[in-house]
């Protein structure tokens, strides 16, 4: 399927022009709306069986073909309808410069976004800026021609060409960086589309359009793209490895390509400025205040995420250095305290002191009254002991066991004394029962 239909699309369109020259020229147009539609639909079509990021973007391609669809149907009504000939539609133009927007925008934005529509309205406004720049820019610069069959109208061929030429290399950026399957056939098939429009549309606008000589079967030819596009949308989804590339260089088309968008509609809307000022400087404005909002957002975002990390990692580093049993801070917790304490000391020539607290009779008290007891016990020392240290620098920490290590800071030996009776008296006092004990009560060492 992937293959029989645009190839049956295309030999149609070569068996009427073949065998029936004299409908070759109306036909044509028919064929010019018909193939895009073809291509919408089979990108539709693709959409709907991928994922939600290749989703988007297999569907912002479809809207583009149906805006350019539209304007070859606007020509189709001016030349066969109306019968308006070699003339340049103002609608027909407008609708062919609205049909780059949305692929701008796919090849500018992120399109794995998640979450993010702030950042990619941004992306899409900046997008269709751009694509009325050009449009106001090359419209005006056409009428300000004396003859728009001369000056005018080479100098937006040109301008197409750069068109085509920037979507073209965008593509082949895009498809280089792709991180993961879905990306790769997206891109991959927007990149080989887009060079075969180029070529088409080269040609014909540099070597048929405008020659009386030439009818309009010759500009059909572009029709060839969208069958080749739609030929991409129809194939069943690759297997392939996606191929890596180094991670500097996708971060650095993931965040420039947004900014190239915006100098892009920076440098339109200055050549526009010239021919009309309203315009022009509206397109400056929205280039300027599009990548500054959307690098404020980032930025914010950035932050936020950065103190998230931070939070995530200070808890973390809090469980590491916590006795699950007791909830007091444990040996590593100590260890670290302690090599700050004797660098502080080497400096300010403090004096320090470490207490070490043995349970007394503990293995008895686990033996007679079980392990669930005896856990207890610890969690009940642990606490009275961090009460009975009133100094905010004392460290209590659980050093393993049924032991328990001290350091206090700024103290001399007899008030390492007095404090280690503190803590002692405020064991005792817990009166936790310990009939393996000479008091029956657990205590810890004087």
């Amino acid at each position: 399927m992937s293959v029989y239909l645009p190839i049956s699309f295309l030999l149609l369109q070569f068996a009427i022009l073949v065998l029936a020259p004299s409908i070759a020229g109306p036909s044509a147009y028919i064929f010019m709306v018909a193939a895009p539609l073809l291509a919408a639909a089979a990108s539709l079509w693709r959409g709907r069986s991928e994922s939600s990021a290749a989703r988007l973007g297999w569907y912002t391609v479809a809207l583009g073909l149906v805006v350019w669809a539209a304007g070859a149907f606007g020509n189709l009504w001016q030349e066969l309808l109306i019968n308006r000939r070699n003339e340049m539609y103002r609608d027909s133009m407008l609708a062919f410069n609205l049909a780059v927007v949305p692929i701008t925008f796919l090849l500018a934005t992120d399109w794995r976004l998640n979450g993010r529509r702030f950042l990619r309205a941004i992306d899409a406004l900046v997008a269709l800026a751009l694509g009325c720049s050009y449009f106001q820019y090359t419209w005006t610069m056409i009428n300000d021609h004396a003859s728009a069959a001369q000056a005018g109208v080479a100098y937006l061929v040109w301008l197409l060409d750069v068109q085509n030429l920037y979507i073209a290399g965008c593509s082949l950026v895009r498809w280089y960086v792709a991180e993961d399957r879905a990306e790769r056939d997206l891109f991959r098939a927007l990149s080989i589309y887009s060079i075969i429009y180029f070529a088409i549309v080269f040609v014909n606008d540099h070597y048929f359009a405008g020659n009386p000589a030439f009818g309009p079967e010759y500009g059909a030819t572009v029709t060839l793209a969208f069958a080749v596009l739609s030929a991409f949308a129809l194939r069943r989804p690759s297997v392939l490895q996606v191929r890596l590339v180094k991670p500097a260089i996708v971060r650095a088309v993931r965040s420039g390509s947004p900014i190239l968008l915006a100098v892009a509609l920076l440098i339109a809307s200055l050549f526009l400025i010239r021919v009309d000022y309203v315009f022009g400087t509206a397109g400056v404005l929205i280039a300027v205040l599009g990548i500054g909002v959307r690098t404020t957002v980032i930025q914010v975002r950035q932050i936020e995420q950065g103190e998230a990390l931070q939070r995530e990692r200070s808890a973390l580093q809090t469980i590491a250095w916590t006795d699950a049993l007791t909830g007091v801070p444990n040996r590593h917790f100590f260890a670290q305290a302690l090599r700050r304490a004797w660098r502080g000391e080497r400096r300010v020539r403090q004096s320090q002191a470490i207490l070490m607290i043995d349970i007394d009779h503990f293995k008895q008290l686990n033996d007679r009254y079980g392990h669930p007891a005896g856990d207890a016990c610890l969690r009940e020392v642990a606490r009275a002991l961090q009460r009975a240290l009133v100094r905010p620098d004392d460290v209590l920490a659980r050093y393993g066991g049924e032991e328990f290590i001290v350091l206090l800071r700024d103290i001399d030996a007899a008030g390492a004394q007095v404090v280690g009776e503190r803590l002692r008296a405020a064991v005792e006092n817990l009166r936790i029962k310990n009939e393996g004990c000479p008091l029956a009560v657990v205590t810890v060492p004087a």
